[in-house]
């Protein structure tokens, strides 16, 4: 994530290191700040989001030790922690891209556009992260109204693999979907908060 941003940022501002010039040079160090940023960010979003994805999943399953199950090898419970992970930094992933967008438009001088995709990356960033929360929990909930004769958590305790599989499919699945749909958020909002400046 961190490289390829950093070359389209030095791409962007019109970098030329055959140039050697002061403005290119500066471009340069303006575009490691901004892709180090990034890095630092993403970091701290990926951590935060294993913890919320692993906390969505005691929530949901509530009476289950996730870690002293993965102690047992319980596969089933593994791969529920694992989907929600996925899941979680999927949907996210959607915010941190759009706030990159923002910030490569600053690069490039363009001030009230750039000012206006980081405003809105932003704000996409919380409903990301908000949103992700929602998605694992409704998945649960979803399930639970579909497999009525089935005990989810008695499955999970005793290492049901099959179960586990299917959750961590389904949780993958609803985080792609879900994804799109903040995009599609983060593009009306970059629209609408251009025009407002």
């Amino acid at each position: 994530m961190f490289t390829p941003s950093l070359a389209l940022l030095a791409q962007t501002t019109g970098i030329d290191a055959a140039a050697g010039t002061s403005d290119g040079l500066g471009g340069a160090f303006v575009a490691l700040a901004l892709g180090a940023l990034q890095l630092i960010v993403s970091l701290a979003i990926f951590t935060f989001s294993i913890n919320q994805g692993l906390n969505v999943v005691s929530r949901m399953i509530d009476g289950i030790d996730i870690w002293g199950e993965i102690k047992r090898k319980n596969m089933a419970v593994a791969l529920l922690a694992a989907g929600a992970v996925v899941a979680y930094t999927n949907v996210v992933a959607g915010g941190v891209e759009s706030m990159t967008g923002g910030l490569t438009t600053l690069v490039k001088g363009e001030l009230r556009d750039g000012i206006g995709a980081l405003v809105s990356g932003l704000v996409n960033l919380f409903v990301a992260i908000m949103v992700a929360g929602v998605a694992v929990t409704w998945t649960f909930k979803a399930m639970d109204k579909f497999t009525k004769d089935i005990d989810e958590k008695a499955e999970f305790r005793g290492g049901n693999v099959a179960i586990g599989i299917l959750y961590a499919g389904i949780l993958v699945g609803a985080s792609e979907l879900i994804a799109s749909g903040v995009s599609g958020v983060s593009s009306g909002l970059t629209g609408l908060v251009s025009a407002l400046l």
